[in-house]
């Protein structure tokens, strides 16, 4: 038993530090939905914000143009803050999307992230008042 425990121990170390990091490279040929899926898989098969953060990022930077996935990503980033508490960096991130709503760009976004960041930031003011 001596002689295993290290070894379940080194096992379980690295598979914790190999979910909670984020990739180094993005294969150049990724689609734009696989950067939801996996951004999605990573909070819900593993927990990890930080990887799904990473891969939302990464959709922005490499899909400028595709302006309805992109406020569909800061959506998802922004409630990613609300769920672990940063009520800062959520509002702040909730309000840049529906002052997103107020320009010209708004004809090529869907209506969900607006109606979703406007029930959110309701609550945070809610909240903020404990």
């Amino acid at each position: 038993m001596k002689r295993v425990l290290p070894f379940i121990l080194t096992a379980v170390f690295l598979f914790l530090v190999s979910c909670n990091s984020v990739p180094k490279d993005i294969p150049d040929d990724m689609q734009p939905e696989e950067y939801f899926k996996k951004a999605q898989s990573s909070v819900v098969d593993w927990g990890n914000h930080r990887r799904a953060l990473f891969y939302y990022n990464e959709f922005i930077k490499k899909f400028p143009d595709m302006k309805g996935k992109i406020i569909e990503a800061e959506y998802e980033i922004a409630l990613i803050y609300y769920k672990k508490e940063n009520f800062y960096e959520s509002e702040k991130r909730f309000r840049s999307i529906l002052d997103s709503y107020e320009t010209s760009e708004a004809v090529y976004y869907p209506e969900w992230p607006k109606i979703l960041s406007e029930k959110i930031m309701k609550q945070i003011e809610v909240e903020k008042k404990y």
